[in-house]
């Protein structure tokens, strides 16, 4: 069974009309999970995940959401010690997409930040979210090293993004396996465990751009 942890922060769910377009979404990330994992896979909210969750025997892996909260929003310590707990001891694989890339790496140790501001005349490709700031916003490129993770994919891959933040230093345990020119750090893997990282979206994929798709079997391979 894949735990997917939706990290998305409870004050954002008062919105009522988001909470159910988030409950859709994440729905919809479950059941293609499913798909290709082949295994069944559950939903839980970051703050009744306990670390006992992970290592049931019945739980092959871990997939975290993305969030639209901002990390001032949340008590990084105190909102994910069980999360935290379990990464440090899990030999699980474990995957951390966009928002749960960078939670990954800031829960033990790196640092996150916003993509750089826009130059004057600089065009904002998605102005109605953090205006003024470099985004990735739809399909890029992005260069990646040899690892399982991309075992059958071209270099570079081509995947959707969405996001202004990133990733500007990893934790020692950590190195850096996919990059390109607006962000150096698109992927992360831990050095002795199977607990990864991706900056951008492998969930949103089509049959023009299926890059994605092999990446997500990839990881339930492992």
């Amino acid at each position: 069974m894949i735990i997917l942890l939706d990290i998305e922060h409870r004050k954002a769910l008062l919105d009522e009309a988001y909470r159910s377009e988030r409950q859709g979404t994440m729905e919809e990330r479950r059941l293609l999970f499913e798909e290709l994992s082949g295994q069944p896979c559950r939903v839980s909210h970051y703050l009744d995940f306990r670390k006992e969750d992970l290592r049931a025997p019945e739980i092959s892996a871990l997939v975290t959401s993305g969030n639209r909260s901002l990390w001032g929003d949340y008590n990084l310590v105190q909102d994910f010690t069980e999360f935290r707990n379990a990464l440090l001891e899990t030999s699980k694989p474990v995957l951390g997409i966009c928002g749960g890339h960078q939670l990954i790496a800031m829960l033990l140790g790196g640092e996150s930040a916003p993509l750089r501001r826009l130059a004057p005349g600089e065009v904002d490709v998605h102005p109605d979210y953090a205006a003024g700031f470099l985004k990735e916003w739809g399909y890029y490129e992005v260069e990646v090293s040899p690892d399982p993770l991309f075992a059958g994919l071209r270099n570079p891959i081509v995947v959707t993004e969405r996001h202004f933040w990133h990733l500007v230093r990893l934790p020692g345990a950590f190195r850096s396996i996919a990059h390109n020119l607006n962000c150096p750090i698109q992927a992360l893997r831990h050095v002795n465990k199977p607990i990864y990282g991706v900056q951008f979206h492998p969930e949103f994929h089509d049959g023009e751009h299926p890059d994605g798709a092999r990446l997500l079997r990839n990881f339930f391979s492992i």
